[in-house]
């Protein structure tokens, strides 16, 4: 981090010594507006993602959820331990959580800044031992310091780089294409299949056999995974084609959706 190598170098070799299917520095910010809090800045090691062809890299902090009012206060290299299922996540969190089959996870503080905080978190498919989680203690301290002494800007060109690689990948991705680039679940495929076909929201209660509250939140977690801000953004990209000809209801979703 001191010779401007990229971060990702150094999460594989922290997940490689400590088993961690995943590694992620987080930026993220604290105080009062939600929608900043929310804004984190993350780059991944995500073991599953690197190595397999069609995963999403990890995009998502659990700091929040687990070190809460602390967030902003908590000493820079102490050690903050969970398990994922006790921890209150976002939804796109727990999704990512829950495809990943993860388990457990750490946190460490790295720094402190006036509106944000950066975060080193672990993950694991397993629930660790008290002896594994107490040799964090051993090396947090020089984890942050390490991480003080970076060379400036590491983190926002990291970030930054990954955007334009995930726009220069999926910019011109098809939503509905044969290998579920966004990878969609097999209800949320079919809520986008049904909308190519023109299908209002009505419609698609009355075909879907679904409420309104559960089709509001399959749209909230497709505009999440496609990037879409709202409803009409999400049609027009489907009606735009993206290569697509002739899509029908119903069709291809059982070779399609995992």
């Amino acid at each position: 981090m001191q010779n401007g190598s990229p971060i990702i170098q150094g999460l594989r070799h922290v997940a490689d010594a400590f088993a961690a299917d995943l590694a992620v520095i987080a930026r993220v910010g604290h105080g009062n507006d939600e929608s900043f809090r929310e804004r984190a800045q993350v780059v991944s090691f995500d073991r599953r993602a690197n190595f397999s062809a069609g995963v999403e890299g990890f995009r998502f902090s659990a700091a929040e959820a687990v070190c809460g009012k602390y967030l902003a206060t908590c000493k820079p290299g102490s050690v903050w331990n969970a398990r994922t299922s006790e921890i209150a996540a976002s939804p796109q969190l727990a999704i990512g959580l829950r495809h990943r089959q993860l388990l457990e996870l750490v946190v460490i503080p790295l720094e402190h800044h006036a509106n944000r905080s950066d975060f080193l978190e672990l993950y694991f498919p397993r629930y660790e031992t008290a002896r594994k989680i107490d040799s964090f203690d051993l090396i947090g301290g020089t984890l942050s310091e390490a991480w003080k002494s970076r060379q400036l800007g590491l983190l926002s060109n990291s970030t930054l780089r990954g955007r334009r690689a995930s726009g220069r990948e999926k910019g011109g991705a098809d939503i509905l294409g044969v290998e579920n680039p966004f990878r969609l679940s097999r209800a949320e495929y079919r809520v986008c299949l049904l909308l190519s076909a023109g299908l209002n929201n009505a419609a698609l209660l009355d075909e879907l056999l679904i409420g309104a509250a559960t089709l509001r939140t399959h749209l909230r977690n497709i505009y999440s995974k496609t990037n879409t801000a709202c409803q009409a953004e999400l049609v027009q990209r489907l009606l735009s084609g993206r290569g697509r000809q002739g899509a029908q209801p119903g069709a291809g979703l059982r070779n399609n959706v995992a």
